[in-house]
C-alpha cells in the first residue's frame, strides 16, 4: 500500500501535441493531504427482493450473456498515446451504438479487475456503463459485456442494471434511478470478483451481484413484472440486480463527496479502490481517496466500527476530471477538454512526490473513466460523444516519461549521457547539454536498440536506456541515479559506486513516491526519479 501521508508539489500544466512532449506553461498551488480515515463508507444490507426473484426467473451466467452476444464492435484508431488496442461501437440502423444520443458510456472495467487470471468464467470481458441520456420514460442505466477474446472482431450484449423490489407481494424490479428519479449517471465502475461497484454522484456505490443475473422476456418496452405474469426489460434479454450500496459517512467538517469515477487497484497489497470527485471550478473540491479491499469476499475492508475509512486521500486541484486510476504508486486522471476545439482530452500524471503534470489534448473527444490491465500493461478508458465513440488501450509503461532532445539541458541531461555511457560506452562528456554527441549517440542506442533512430529520448528510449540497479553497482549508471536522487533533494555523492547511503536515499525517495521500499531502481522508480 502506498505511503498514507503524501504531500504533491505542485501542478504543472503541460501543453502538446503528443503525450511525449513536457513544456511547462503554468503551475498552480501544491495539492494538499487530507485525512484519509475521515471519509467513510457503509454498507447496506444486501437485498432481500434478490431471493424472491431467484424462485421466478431463471438464472444465467457471464458467461452466457457473452456467448449470446448480439452486436459487433469493429477495430478502429484512436487519438491517444502509446495506444495498444482499440474498437469503435456497432453502427447500423436500428442499433447505432456509436452515434446514438439516447444513451452515453460512461464507465469501464475489465475481468482482469474481476480475477488477477484475466478472465471470468473463461472469458475475456470488457464491460462498460452507459446511462440514458433521452426524454420520455427513463430507461436507466445498462451495461454492455464485450468479449474481446478475439480484439479484432469484438462482440457484445447489453444487460439492464435494476433495483430489486416488491410489487403487491410479488418480487419485481424497476429501472435504475437516483434519488431524482433520473438514471444514475454511472460515471465509474469496477468488477470485483462477482460483484460490480457502479459509482452514484451522490449516494456513493451501488453494488450488483453477477451470481444473480437473470433472463425475462423481451418482447415489450416496458419493465418489471406486468400484469400477465411476464417480467419485461425494455426489451434486453437479461438484466443484473442491485445487491446492496456504500453510501458516504463524512467525518472531520469535510464536505460531502461526489462519486465521480472509480478504480480497481491490484498493484497494490491488500488489493485497492480509488475513487475521485469531477468538479469544474478551483473553488471546488477535487478529492481522490483510496480504500483497501478484502479479497476474501470482494468487499471494502472494514474497521472495529462497521465502517471503510480511507486510507489515502488528498485534494489534487485536478479540474474537470473523468477518471482516475492507480498503478504502482503512479496516478492517472482523464480530464475533460479545456483549449481543443477538436474537444479533445487531457491526461494528468502523479505521484505521491512529484508535481501533477497535464499533458493537454492527447485523449479522445469527451474521455471518461480509467481501468488498468495488469498483465497487458494497459490503461484502458473510452469516449462517450457521439460519433467518435471510441474504446482504447495505451500502453502504461510508455506514459508519463519526460522528452529530452537536441538543445536541452538540465539535470535529466545529465542522466541520459551517463546512461548512454554506462550502457553504450558512448564516452560523453556529462556537462548538461544535449549537444550533437549526444544526439549522435542517442541515434545510435536507438539503432542497436531496434528504435526509431531520431535522436530524441522519449519513453520507449528511456525504457530501454535504464538499468535495474541494486547496492554494490558501479559505474556511469550508478552516477545517473546519484544525480537524479540529488536533484530529488535526496543529497546523494557521484560517486559511481551503490553504496548503503545511496541505498537509504534510493528507498526514502521510493518510499515518498508510493513504491516498494526495496532499493533496486525498477523502471517505476527510474520513471519517477527522471520526471
Amino acid at each position: 500500500m502506498p505511503n498514507l501521508r503524501k504531500r504533491l508539489l505542485g501542478v504543472l500544466v503541460v501543453t502538446a501535441a503528443a503525450l511525449l512532449s513536457l513544456d511547462v506553461t503554468a503551475a498552480s498551488a501544491a495539492p494538499a493531504d487530507l485525512t484519509a480515515a475521515n471519509f467513510r463508507l457503509q454498507k447496506g444490507s444486501y437485498s432481500a427482493a434478490i431471493a424472491g426473484l431467484d424462485g421466478v426467473l431463471p438464472k444465467a451466467k457471464l458467461s452466457d450473456v457473452v456467448e449470446s452476444a448480439n452486436r459487433t464492435g469493429k477495430p478502429c484508431g484512436a487519438h491517444v498515446p502509446a495506444v495498444a488496442a482499440s474498437f469503435c461501437w456497432q453502427s447500423i440502423s436500428g442499433a447505432d451504438d456509436a452515434n446514438t444520443t439516447d444513451w452515453y458510456p460512461q464507465g469501464i472495467t475489465t475481468s482482469a479487475d474481476a480475477d488477477p487470471s484475466g478472465t471470468y468464467q473463461g472469458k475475456t470481458v470488457i464491460a462498460a456503463t452507459w446511462y440514458w441520456h433521452a426524454g420520455g420514460t427513463d430507461r436507466g442505466d445498462r451495461i454492455a459485456f464485450v468479449d474481446y477474446s478475439h480484439p479484432d472482431k469484438p462482440v457484445y450484449r447489453f444487460v439492464l442494471l435494476v433495483a430489486p423490489t416488491t410489487t403487491g407481494g410479488k418480487p419485481d424490479f424497476k429501472q435504475m434511478t437516483n434519488s431524482s428519479g433520473e438514471s444514475v449517471h454511472a460515471g465509474g465502475v469496477f468488477w470485483y470478483g462477482h460483484y460490480l461497484y457502479v459509482v452514484d454522484t451522490s449516494l456513493g456505490l451501488r453494488v450488483f451481484d453477477l451470481d444473480h443475473i437473470w433472463q425475462v422476456d423481451s418482447t415489450q418496452d416496458t419493465v418489471g413484472l406486468q400484469s400477465n405474469g411476464r417480467y419485461e426489460a425494455f426489451g434486453y434479454k437479461y438484466v443484473l440486480p442491485q445487491a446492496f450500496t456504500y453510501t458516504s459517512s463524512m467525518a472531520g467538517g469535510y464536505p460531502a463527496f461526489r462519486f465521480s469515477s472509480t478504480a480497481l487497484d491490484r498493484t497494490t497489497t491488500p488489493t485497492s479502490m480509488v475513487l475521485s470527485e469531477y468538479n469544474t471550478a478551483t473553488t471546488d473540491t477535487h478529492r481522490m481517496v483510496r480504500y483497501p479491499l478484502n479479497d476474501a469476499d470482494f468487499t471494502l475492508a472494514t474497521t472495529q466500527d462497521g465502517l471503510a475509512h480511507g486510507t489515502e486521500a488528498y485534494e489534487t486541484g485536478i479540474l474537470k476530471a473523468q477518471g482516475m486510476a492507480s498503478v504502482r504508486g503512479r496516478f492517472y486522471a482523464s480530464t475533460s477538454y479545456s483549449t481543443s476545439s477538436a474537444h479533445y482530452g487531457s491526461l494528468s500524471s502523479y505521484t505521491g512526490s512529484q508535481s501533477v503534470v497535464r499533458y493537454e489534448n492527447v485523449l479522445q473527444p469527451y474521455p471518461e473513466d480509467l481501468s488498468y490491465w495488469p498483465d497487458k500493461d494497459q490503461l484502458w478508458s473510452l469516449s462517450e460523444d457521439p460519433g467518435s465513440r471510441v474504446v482504447y488501450a495505451m500502453q502504461e509503461s510508455l506514459l508519463a516519461w519526460p522528452t529530452v532532445q537536441n538543445g536541452g539541458s538540465g539535470t535529466d541531461v545529465k542522466a541520459l549521457q551517463y546512461l548512454l555511457n554506462g550502457q553504450r560506452n558512448a564516452g560523453l562528456d556529462v556537462d548538461g547539454a544535449f549537444g550533437p554527441a549526444t544526439l549522435a549517440a542517442v541515434k545510435s542506442f536507438q539503432s542497436a536498440r531496434g528504435l526509431g533512430a531520431d535522436g530524441v529520448a522519449g519513453p520507449r528510449t528511456w525504457k530501454a536506456l535504464v538499468p535495474s540497479l541494486t547496492q554494490g553497482a558501479t559505474g556511469d549508471s550508478v552516477r545517473a541515479l546519484q544525480t537524479e536522487l540529488t536533484a530529488h533533494g535526496r543529497s546523494t555523492p557521484v560517486t559511481g559506486t551503490f553504496d548503503a547511503s545511496t541505498t537509504t536515499n534510493l528507498r526514502a525517495f521510493q518510499t515518498a513516491s508510493g513504491h516498494q521500499a526495496d532499493g533496486v531502481t525498477d523502471m517505476d522508480t527510474w520513471r519517477d526519479l527522471i520526471n
